[in-house]
């Protein structure tokens, strides 16, 4: 059954992205398991690496020196003012939820905690963004134009199948989002300790 509305498809982007991305394998290949399963449900929806977006647009004509430059003052400056560092980062996951929007279409929320709260307030002052919607942190488990309907039956589905739980994160990597998800590429990470 697909729950894809016509005339969708990949709305294309273009520009850098900072993405936290899981740093145990296991949980790793969970979600990717998780997000590839989900996927196979709508023929129309890509796949793509599990992450939580902590930053995004970065204009591509900045250079990628200067994008991981920026990144690393900015990790830099979260881990001095939080107790402890960034050492040990981990996200709590909430039950998948439907979403709105094609890369919000089913989702699990993380728990807005201050250490993730402070590194975005810093990128975003690092890199110079304003005027950015309210930043909603969570983990895409699907992309795509469904009907609401069909949005919750696959959050329904993740919720049975995935183990959303915590996720350990000890890297930002910087992601060129040019197109569609299928031509995303990882160009850079920063450790986060």
């Amino acid at each position: 059954m697909s729950g894809q509305l016509e005339g969708s498809g990949a709305p294309p982007l273009n520009a850098y992205a900072l993405w936290l991305v899981p740093s145990l394998e296991e949980q790793s290949d969970r979600l990717q398991t998780l997000i590839n399963e989900l996927a196979s449900l709508e023929s129309a929806s890509p796949t793509f690496e599990p992450h939580i977006t902590l930053l995004h647009p970065i204009d591509l004509s900045v250079p990628l020196p200067e994008v991981h430059k920026t990144l690393r003052a900015a990790i830099d400056a979260t881990s001095s003012k939080e107790n402890g560092g960034l050492k040990d980062f981990t996200v709590q996951l909430t039950p998948a939820q439907s979403g709105s929007k094609y890369y919000q279409s089913v989702l699990a929320p993380v728990i807005p905690e201050s250490k993730l709260l402070t590194l975005r307030k810093k990128c975003e002052k690092a890199f110079r963004l304003k005027d950015l919607p309210e930043y909603f942190p969570h983990l895409s488990l699907l992309y795509g134009e469904l009907s609401g309907r069909r949005r919750d039956e696959i959050a329904d589905v993740a919720n049975r199948q995935g183990e959303l739980d915590k996720v350990e994160v000890d890297v930002v990597a910087i992601v060129r989002c040019v197109g569609t998800p299928e031509d995303w590429e990882v160009v850079g990470t920063e450790k986060l300790s």
